[in-house]
């Protein structure tokens, strides 16, 4: 009688895929914590609470008379290094809600006080954002192109839109067209106080704001 054969199996490709694996983790877990740990400490510390990653996430409401009503923004933003750019240059994304329903997604990108260490308390900051949604991306129409600016007044991001809301909605909140001569010449500049908090608020502030038509 035969004896019975074994079957084995391998853990080799398994084991492979870890071992190649790996390396990307840690490159990654370098590149989103390290880095930034050693030359951007502020990032873990963005409006006075720890952050065990670099990033802060926020939302505000503005009012504007001339606009057509409350707009809902959101961001979320994270450290960038670059040759020209600093330790103090932010990257992220922009979310916005108009008075008519509409969303918008943006690209953001911005800066803080170019002192700034281990306390955002009091620090400057500016960000500008432009529409980065997926039909913009095949039209190349970047409307709306936002600015924001202002400071640090810990827990929150206390900010101003500088006129670009006015700039870039006519007063029943549709987008203007490009180059039109109806854009104001002395806009609307609305205050804007961005609370930490995630996509959840956002999205209910944002109901709340549709609702109001």
């Amino acid at each position: 009688m035969e004896p019975t054969q074994q079957t084995t199996t391998s853990n080799a490709p398994k084991s492979g895929w870890l071992k190649q694996l790996f390396p990307i983790l840690a490159l990654f877990f370098v590149a989103v914590v390290v880095l930034p740990a050693i030359f951007m400490p502020w990032a873990f510390v963005m409006g006075g609470g720890f952050h065990i990653l670099p990033t802060w996430q926020g939302w505000g409401k503005m009012h504007s008379n001339t606009a057509g009503g409350d707009y809902v923004i959101r961001i979320s933003i994270y450290p960038k290094t670059g040759r020209r750019v600093g330790y103090t240059h932010v990257k992220g994304s922009a979310w916005l809600c108009t008075p008519r329903g509409e969303s918008f997604y943006m690209n953001l990108s911005g800066d803080f006080q170019k002192d700034l260490r281990l306390n955002t308390d009091g620090k400057t900051a500016s960000f500008s954002m432009y529409n980065y949604g997926i039909k913009s991306k095949f039209t190349a129409d970047h409307r709306p192109s936002l600015a924001l600016q202002g400071k640090w007044k810990n827990p929150d991001l206390v900010l101003d839109d500088n006129g670009s809301i006015a700039r870039n909605f006519a007063s029943d909140g549709t987008l203007y067209p490009p180059k039109s001569p109806a854009r104001p010449s002395l806009p609307e500049v609305l205050p804007v106080t961005l609370h930490e908090g995630g996509n959840a608020e956002f999205e209910a502030a944002c109901k709340a704001v549709k609702g109001m038509r």
